[in-house]
């Protein structure tokens, strides 16, 4: 016969088991095992707790043991406390078959005192925030307005912010105070604007292909020119950063830059991607992804290279505009589903070249329709706050040009301002902007379309 026994009884917060068993053979042998587990919840700091009006309440918790383990995740609060609104709070804590309870009593005064001046504050991105003012002083009268501490703002982006203050005496009270600050869109303030730089193909000079043209540079003026890139710490934005601070909602480092290589030819993906990789510096490579895309993109993945769309099958004839590219003239379903099949090839939709750099109605409205954040031409410029982000300049980068001429088209500058009614209302800056031409393609008027399209 063999009996097995289990006796417990709840000592204060102590849970006592007994064992015992046995019985063998004709005779009684008993062998008996005492043990404790403990269980309980208790309280950690006071149980009834006072603060003040906006006071800063950090809830000390409790001590959850069940069997002889820690029960903190198990804990169940009932009950909150707003520190914003006077009253008495109950917070009730349940741990297994266990409940304590802290009372929070909130005072209809501050302890200690602290205003703010004015009230919530709108202000234009590039604005410098003007602080309204605020005053502290302790139960006692004393000014604490110099141990009042400020959290930080955010300037360089539009949208609604919190600045948050807060102050504590001696006694270790704290109240907290908030401001809302808004930060609207602008693109009316004054900069050197943004160059995105246009390359294409990359050689060895060991190596040197038979026929190159403008539009290749080699390996060695690419590594001089991205060495001067990080050592004089350009910051290169993402193209949702781009669409930002064209829109007026971003403000960038004044030492920022974008590089972007088209076609995604191998000279780029074989020599380019190594230089890049060698100085750490991402660029996007706009492919033509009829063009053994997906195995390209497939194999030279590197985590500075972003793939996006120069079209699937549109980097060719058909038009009447500029190089005579077809997306200018095709239709808008044919269009749209070429864009949509090189976006599912190259996994990007952020950014778009628009091939051969020819822009119309049509080819704008195409590429909005596909969803790109950007879109950039091979028109001359810097990209400036209110531009259209489907029509985006670039700075043309130009086989055997010196590195001065880079330093020249990619530094920041300090724009000339011209006085009203003084000329004829174009973007003028000195310095910086690419003054080349486009290989003779025809230029679209003021409004970024070619008139002769409309």
């Amino acid at each position: 016969m063999c009996y097995n026994i289990t006796m417990a009884k709840k000592i204060g917060l102590i849970t006592l088991i007994m064992f015992f068993a046995v019985g063998i053979a004709g005779g009684a042998l008993f062998v008996i095992t005492y043990y404790t587990s403990e269980s309980y919840l208790a309280l950690n700091g006071a149980e009834e707790v006072t603060v003040g009006l906006h006071g800063l309440y950090e809830d000390p918790g409790v001590d959850a043991v069940l069997h002889g383990k820690d029960a903190a995740k198990k804990v169940r609060v009932e009950g909150k406390v707003n520190t914003s609104i006077p009253g008495k709070y109950t917070l009730d804590y349940h741990a297994g078959n266990f409940t304590v309870q802290r009372k929070v009593t909130v005072l209809s005064r501050m302890v200690p005192e602290l205003e703010l001046a004015g009230g919530p504050v709108t202000m234009k991105l590039g604005d410098e925030f003007s602080e309204p003012g605020y005053t502290a002083t302790d139960e006692d009268g004393a000014d604490l307005t110099s141990a009042v501490k400020v959290s930080s703002l955010d300037q360089k982006r539009a949208g609604r912010q919190t600045l948050v203050y807060t102050v504590s005496d001696s006694k270790g009270n704290t109240t907290k105070l908030t401001r809302k600050v808004t930060i609207t869109p602008n693109t009316e303030y004054e900069t050197s604007g943004l160059p995105i730089c246009m390359f294409h193909y990359v050689y060895d000079e060991n190596d040197i292909p038979s026929k190159v043209n403008g539009n290749y540079i080699s390996k060695e003026d690419l590594a001089e020119e991205l060495a001067f890139l990080k050592e004089e710490n350009f910051y290169f934005p993402t193209w949702a950063e781009v669409r930002d601070y064209v829109d007026g909602k971003l403000l960038l480092p004044d030492k920022s830059i974008v590089l972007t290589f088209d076609d995604g030819a191998y000279t780029f993906l074989d020599n380019g991607i190594a230089v890049l990789e060698q100085y750490e510096t991402p660029a996007t490579s706009f492919v033509i992804t009829s063009n053994k895309g997906r195995k390209k993109v497939r194999k030279y993945q590197s985590k500075y290279v972003t793939y996006e769309s120069h079209s699937h099958d549109m980097h060719r004839s058909g038009g009447k505009i500029g190089h005579g590219g077809i997306l200018t003239a095709i239709t808008p379903a044919e269009g749209l589903a070429d864009l949509q099949k090189s976006i599912r090839i190259v996994g990007n939709s952020d950014a778009f070249a628009y091939p051969f750099g020819d822009i119309n109605e049509n080819a704008r409205a195409i590429v909005e329709q596909a969803g790109f954040l950007c879109a950039v031409t091979t028109q001359p410029g810097r990209a400036k706050p209110g531009d259209d982000p489907l029509l985006l300049p670039r700075q043309r980068m130009a086989r055997n040009q010196s590195l001065e001429v880079f330093k020249n088209m990619v530094m920041p500058y300090e724009p000339t301002t011209f006085e009203q009614g003084s000329g004829d209302g174009s973007d003028q800056t000195t310095g910086g902007d690419s003054t080349q031409t486009t290989g003779g393609a025809e230029q679209p008027s003021a409004d970024g379309f070619d008139k002769a399209s409309e």
